[in-house]
């Protein structure tokens, strides 16, 4: 468990996670005690059901563009914090500095790869929709970009259609359930989407079925409507129409979650969504995929009931735009480089009475129409623009971006192409751009966000030469390709509750840094210096540093705290990491 005195602030961790010690005064010197490390957060207990709450496009769009911004203007400290690039880090992290699984995410692939098979499943439990006989519509989807409705299949399945616009065929579908399936693999919870084909004859409307006109009123739905539907979306040569049928979510809807505060009425929901890491660096995944329209209202929570416990489970849905696609057709060339409220952009046009050019202006816009505007030349990992801003986002540090970079940069070429190809793109020249792209940004994203830190990772201490213990560690650059194994140095020492045991040393070897005797006597020193010593006092760490040919000077260092046992035969286990942001 982790006390931090960082600026006298505790770093606030969910209720799960233990509280075991007080703040100390202020100091830069983090301490820890030897407790298994939290890979659970408990959020799942059971609670009364919550309300279900509406977010209207416009609102939450007016309160993240101008109500939000007016109060963070006038917050002095966030200003302070921002300029000095020292924003408050994420409450919901384990002493490992990673995020535990919860109602919100799943460490999947990144930290335990899935198969080629288990990539192109995704999130889908089963065959998808029975479409062999008569489906029927329950009620017309008007939300989104999208037209479509929600129907039930020849099963009685509630599944909500959603097709490609007229022009762009595959564009829509195929960027729907690409991206719900890298997004699942990622960690968070999507629905289960499919793709499928529907002809008009199929369908029937159910019984009461309503639809509101441009003016809000409330019409019974007719075939007019169906047909009205069915002409402003792409059509197959046949006369079917190919859709994306997303299954409904199993529990009770309770509406969207915001990305900023907390749902009062859900005891499980201790930690403020803008201070949460997996909604903070989704940001980096959001970019990768070019999924710039990340707001609540693209979200769902879901009253689930679990292994006898009954809970809210917090989905991301409705993926239209993304990849290329824009919802109602290519993406803007300025997607992703500029929100819809940019008062920067808009005042350097002002400025310099229209004349400047944005470098994304210059381009074509068009790929294919099943692909439609999707580039890497231009795209800048690290200045990733939402269409409406985003709470969350806006919080991100470094910590956050590194950690969904290892995300990111955990699908190999291969594994990209097998999700892309679930897209059933036509031509075999719209897979092979996209999965390509998909590589270049991928990374982009992993070279600049690993370096923002010391990007060493994948600690344990291990048995090196002579069966003297060593700390085993990855490079992640180095892993990547981004740097030189043969032009990177390392340097470490041994300390104990803030102070140097030991001066510098390197390693010949540069996967292994050794506790040699010099360390081994000097923690031996501490230790019998120590009166009635227990295992929390057996707790030290090494600082390393390291340095890139490319710079000539020590980075960012990272700290490894390990526990040390009184039985030396034994391997030192390791308690925490820390990263200097």
């Amino acid at each position: 468990m982790k006390k931090t005195t960082d600026l006298c602030a505790l770093k606030l961790l969910p209720i799960a996670f233990w509280l075991a010690l007080s703040i100390m005064s202020c100091g830069s010197q983090t301490h820890y005690i030897k407790r298994d490390i939290i890979t659970e957060e408990n959020d799942r207990q059971s609670i009364v059901k919550p309300k279900e709450q509406e977010v209207s496009l416009f609102e939450d769009a007016i309160d993240n563009v101008f109500t939000r911004e007016i109060d963070e203007y006038a917050d002095l400290s966030l200003h302070s914090r921002r300029i000095a690039n020292n924003l408050k880090q994420a409450k919901n992290t384990n002493a490992l500095d990673e995020v535990p699984n919860s109602s919100w995410f799943t460490n999947r692939h990144q930290m335990n790869a899935m198969s080629i098979a288990e990539l192109k499943r995704g999130p889908n439990q089963g065959p998808g929709p029975d479409m062999s006989g008569t489906v029927t519509i329950t009620k017309a989807k008007v939300e989104g970009v999208s037209p479509g409705f929600r129907m039930k299949d020849s099963r009685g399945d509630t599944y909500f259609v959603k097709f490609d616009i007229k022009g762009f065929s595959q564009l829509n579908t195929a960027a729907e359930v690409v991206t719900t399936k890298f997004v699942y693999a990622c960690g968070y919870n999507t629905p289960e989407n499919y793709l499928t084909t529907v002809n008009p004859q199929q369908i029937r409307i159910g019984e009461g079925v309503t639809v509101k006109n441009k003016w809000g009123k409330k019409l019974p739905m007719t075939q007019e409507f169906v047909d009205l539907i069915f002409s402003r979306v792409e059509s197959n040569p046949d006369g079917s129409y190919r859709i994306v049928a997303s299954k409904g979510l199993e529990g009770a809807p309770l509406g969207p979650f915001y990305y900023a505060d907390r749902r009062k009425d859900d005891p499980n929901d201790r930690v403020s969504h803008q201070h949460r890491r997996e909604l903070r660096g989704y940001k980096v995944i959001a970019a990768w995929l070019n999924n710039s329209d990340s707001k609540a209202s693209n979200t769902l929570d879901m009253y689930v009931m679990e292994n006898g416990k009954s809970f809210v489970r917090h989905y991301i849905i409705d993926f239209a735009t993304s990849i290329g696609s824009g919802g109602f057709g290519k993406a803007a060339t300025s997607r992703g480089h500029r929100g819809a409220f940019d008062l920067a952009n808009t005042f350097k046009r002002i400025s310099t009475i229209g004349l400047y050019v944005e470098p994304y202006e210059k381009k074509s816009g068009l790929i294919s129409p099943a692909v439609g505007y999707f580039d890497s030349d231009l795209f800048n990992p690290g200045h990733f623009a939402s269409i409406v801003p985003n709470p969350a986002f806006q919080r991100m540090t470094d910590l956050d971006g590194f950690w969904a970079a290892k995300i990111v940069m955990s699908f190999s070429d291969e594994q990209i192409r097998a999700i892309v190809e679930t897209g059933e793109y036509q031509n075999q020249q719209d897979v092979d751009y996209i999965t390509k792209t998909l590589a270049e940004r991928r990374d982009k994203t992993g070279r600049y966000w690993y370096g923002k830190v010391n990007p060493l990772d994948k600690f344990e201490f291990t048995r090196g030469h002579d069966n003297q213990i060593a700390l085993k560690f990855n490079d992640l650059s180095v892993d990547a390709g981004f740097v030189n194994s043969e032009t990177t140095a390392y340097r470490y020492l041994l300390q104990y509750r803030g102070k140097n045991l030991t001066t510098w040393f390197s390693s010949d070897s540069k996967a292994l840094l050794p506790l040699n005797e010099q360390m081994l006597r000097a923690i031996e020193t501490e230790f019998n210096a120590l009166q009635n010593i227990i295992d929390d006092d057996r707790i030290l760490n090494l600082k390393i540093e390291t340095r890139r040919k490319t710079s000539g000077s020590w980075g960012k260092n990272v700290k490894v705290f390990f526990y040390y046992p009184p039985d030396a035969s034994n391997l030192p286990q390791i308690m925490a990491i820390e990263r200097e942001d």
